[in-house]
């Protein structure tokens, strides 16, 4: 609690001014109100891993913000415990694993590997003590410190348990397990699949010691916010940080994608006794599934990578099994007893166990580096297999040396995973004009860095040897000219360093709403890069103010405090002389919740009845030589299963002439979307999906079929689907004239596809007339901000706000507010809360206006 930094101005009971007038210093963000057996040899360690029945994803594809698990279970298996020491579980075992990759059988000691998942498995330790007695393995219980399960703030308030997820952690723990039998097990669970709660769950691993954290989820693609949003959580020097690649081929998933992770791709691994090895390798591969690979495009390449294809960061690092792996899980409906799992889930806790086998990383570096140093020593290189096709192709085949689908290969060992010889270099990093500590500034070598503290002070661990370009690089200083230092292994040696500052320059400016109401926004302004706190702008006024160093661009991250504003990306050149930034954030209009704006939907919609061809501007397009294309009169009688009513519409392959082949594309007309801000496109939908014999898309284009863009790939997992209903964002296609979608369906001797109901709604967001009020409340008694104060318009009761802490902005106190009051004049407010008399003040609002009313609570 700030009590007195935001001014000491008395509020009575009529406050009558100017809109923003008097504005309150800066806030914070504030929330929407809104005994053991002896170990046996697995039975079916030689059976090729891509054989028998496909595999099935638990997690399914995630929400927006949300990340989706990368365990697949083979499904139909059946669920018979084991009964007795001769009954071995299908699928590889500790075991094979320690043999394919060279560890050591009892290892680990000593060491804690953290496992981060989403939601509960309450039945994951009884599950990890019959998957360890069945190997042979110690026992790793709470009762004997070896396994600890919290929460995502370190505690035991456990998260609501999830069917999907507990397949998920089962996998994790049973792969430490197998890998790393004498290392101590640390469950972290987040709340929920939240990509927000998940990286603080990362935080918690290494805040309770754990310098092995296995990441065993992600969300497909690369958004240029990754890492300013998320990237500290996963970026600890001298932890290694280990992230699963995806199961869905060619493609990167986050947080493999940021540059301090380890990226982990997957293998099929066979036993091969005919080898020097005694087993081989290939790119996993289990239709339609394998490992992510590609190019992050919007993370900045690190220096170890060298391959010449990808600007960015390149996936993956490393690989290891991605396959038929048994595992045992009791818990939920994916299947119970013993099991075979796949997935580069598989291989993430893998990798992970092997840098805990490997010994602790050096303090300050990047242990996804380890790899790239060694030249290929400790790795096998594989060089059979692809993940699909790309315009780079060691990004999705496999070959000599780096590849996307496996990196730089599988454990060989574990000399790639170690430091080797080191020797240690500390010191401080101070400013070469006033001697004060220069904090977050980066001390190294290459691979090897390391930040100096608020003190100044670093700790560099150097390989042993002749260093001759370590540099001093701080934000707002000139880097130091490079320097030579010997160490031997083991030694330790001090180095100061003093750099200069560079000039800087103010940036300054506006942030307001730019949707239509034009309004000043409270925001968080933070600049990529930089170690310094974020500024926040002024609640009434929307100004703000920066300190850059000059000759430099700098990239703004822009976020209103407010819920449903989109966060905004700005490039600003400093130069030699103050710089203006007027900022403007956009209303998002399928979150809707931005205060002041009503939500304009437009309809159009198809439902296929009262006719028995392609309705008026739809169109069928079948391509020569293939039959039974879009239909709409229920050909074979199956009825309306999509959840529509009356006709529908339905492509056949399951009916005479069988196959063998159809590729049939139901064409939508045009839709204009050229003055709407945003659309979604929603559609009824029954199937029966073979993966390996047809295929469902969604596709659109703008213009006129000479170019198609899928926006909704067809499940492929082998199921029978009734009453579905899709929702698929079209946001990127608003302000085009002329839209349309096909629904395109391919087969080879496969089922079907029936549509009903299409609707493409269109969305756009209209100002309401009114005002904003902002304000403190306070406690008379010490001027200290009371946050849990409820704010309310008497004029429209359903109006209110709830006055909220602000710990990350120094300049406003606690108890801070935002309401939207409709319709411009005089309103009334209130302010109530237990323990406190209850007030009243009057304001003015003026449209498009930022009004200040504080409160001083009277205690009873």
């Amino acid at each position: 609690m700030r009590g007195l930094a935001y001014g000491a101005t008395a509020i009575g009971v009529l406050s009558l001014g100017v809109v923003g007038a008097q504005s309150p210093a800066q806030a914070a963000p504030v929330p929407a109100i809104s005994a053991t057996t002896p170990a046996a040899t697995t039975a079916a360690a030689s059976t090729p891993a891509g054989a028998g029945s496909e595999l099935v994803p638990l997690c399914g594809s995630p929400a927006k913000g949300h990340a989706t698990c990368y365990a697949m279970r083979t499904p139909g298996e059946p669920a018979a415990m084991r009964l007795s020491a001769a009954q071995v579980p299908a699928g590889l075992g500790p075991t094979d694993i320690q043999s394919a990759y060279q560890l050591p059988p009892n290892g680990g000691a000593g060491t804690t590997i953290a496992i981060v998942d989403a939601y509960d498995d309450p039945d994951v330790e009884a599950d990890l003590a019959v998957y360890r007695d069945q190997y042979g393995l110690p026992a790793c219980t709470t009762a004997n410190g070896c396994f600890t399960k919290v929460d995502q703030r370190g505690g035991t308030g456990y998260p609501q348990a999830s069917d999907s997820w507990a397949g998920e952690i089962a996998l994790d723990l049973d792969m430490v397990s197998a890998a790393a039998p004498a290392a101590h097990i640390l469950l972290v669970e987040a709340d929920n699949d939240d990509l927000g709660n998940l990286a603080a769950s990362v935080d918690e691993a290494v805040a309770l010691g754990a310098k092995y954290v296995s990441n065993s989820y992600g969300r497909p693609g690369d958004l240029p916010t990754d890492l300013a949003t998320y990237g500290s959580s996963y970026d600890h020097p001298g932890v290694a940080v280990v992230a699963a690649s995806g199961d869905d081929n060619y493609g990167v998933s986050f947080p493999s994608t940021l540059p301090t992770v380890t990226a982990v791709g997957g293998t099929n691994l066979v036993a091969d006794p005919g080898s020097a090895r005694g087993w081989s390798e290939t790119v996993w591969s289990r239709a339609p599934y394998g490992p992510g690979s590609g190019c992050a495009e919007n993370q900045a390449k690190p220096a170890f990578q060298k391959d010449t294809g990808c600007a960015g960061r390149s996936v993956a690092d490393v690989a290891a099994v991605a396959d038929n792996v048994a595992i045992y899980l009791s818990y939920g409906s994916q299947g119970k007893g013993w099991q075979t799992y796949g997935g580069t889930s598989v291989a993430t806790p893998l990798i992970a166990s092997v840098y805990a086998l490997a010994g602790p990383p050096r303090p300050g570096t990047d242990p996804n580096a380890y790899p790239y140093a060694t030249g290929g020593a400790g790795l096998n290189d594989i060089t059979s297999g692809s993940n699909g096709t790309c315009s780079v192709a060691y990004l999705c085949t496999a070959g000599p040396g780096y590849d996307g689908p496996t990196g730089l290969g599988t454990p060989a060992g574990l000399a790639a995973f170690r430091s080797g010889p080191h020797g240690t270099l500390s010191g401080t990093v101070k400013d070469a004009s006033t001697g004060k500590p220069v904090a977050h500034a980066v001390v190294g070598s290459g691979l090897n860095v390391a930040t100096t503290g608020p003190d100044g002070s670093y700790t560099l661990d150097l390989p042993a040897g002749t260093v001759t370009d370590l540099t001093v690089r701080a934000f707002g200083y000139t880097t130091t000219s490079p320097l030579t230092v010997t160490l031997a292994d083991g030694q330790s040696l001090s180095q100061d360093f003093r750099p200069s500052p560079v000039p800087r320059e103010r940036v300054s400016g506006t942030v307001r709403d730019g949707s239509g109401h034009g309004w000043p926004l409270y925001a968080k302004i933070s600049v990529a890069g930089s170690p310094e706190a974020p500024v926040w702008t002024d609640p009434v006024t929307g100004a703000y103010t920066l300190s850059l160093p000059e000759n430099a661009t700098y990239s703004l991250s822009v976020a209103a405090s407010l819920p449903g504003y989109d966060t905004l990306l700005r490039d600003v050149d400093v130069a030699k002389k103050p710089v203006t930034a007027k900022l403007a954030l956009t209303a998002d209009p399928d979150a809707a919740s931005a205060v002041g704006y009503r939500l304009n939907l437009a309809d159009r919609a198809e439902t296929f009845d009262s006719t028995t061809s392609a309705p008026s501007g739809w169109s069928v397009v079948s391509a020569p030589g293939t039959s039974n294309g879009w239909e709409f009169d229920d050909p074979i009688g199956r009825g309306n299963v999509t959840g529509g009513q009356g006709s529908f519409a339905v492509v056949e392959s399951d009916q005479g002439p069988f196959g063998p082949h159809q590729d049939s594309q139901l064409v939508s007309p045009a839709y204009d979307l050229s003055t709407q801000q945003s659309a979604e496109l929603t559609f009824e939908t029954a199937y029966t999906e073979n993966p390996n014999q047809q295929h469902m898309t969604v596709d659109a284009t703008t213009d006129g079929g000479s170019t198609w863009q899928t926006v909704w790939n067809g499940p492929r997992t082998s199921d029978s689907v009734q009453n579905l209903t899709v929702h698929v964002p079209l946001r990127q296609y608003a302000g085009q004239k002329a839209v349309q979608l096909r629904f395109h369906f391919v087969a080879d001797w496969g089922y079907y596809w029936s549509l009903d109901d299409v609707h493409v709604q269109s969305r756009t967001l209209t100002p309401l007339p009114g005002g904003l009020a902002v304000g403190v409340a306070r406690n008379l008694k010490n001027l200290s901000g009371v946050a849990g104060a409820s704010i309310a318009d008497t004029k429209n009761p359903a109006t209110t706000a709830t006055t909220v802490a602000t710990p990350d902005d120094p300049a406003l106190p606690d108890g801070f507010y935002t309401l939207f009051l409709a319709k411009p004049g005089i309103h009334t407010l209130s302010a109530t809360l237990p323990g406190y008399t209850a007030l009243k003040n009057l304001t003015v609002v003026l449209p498009d206006q930022v009004r200040r009313v504080d409160f001083l609570l009277i205690p009873h």
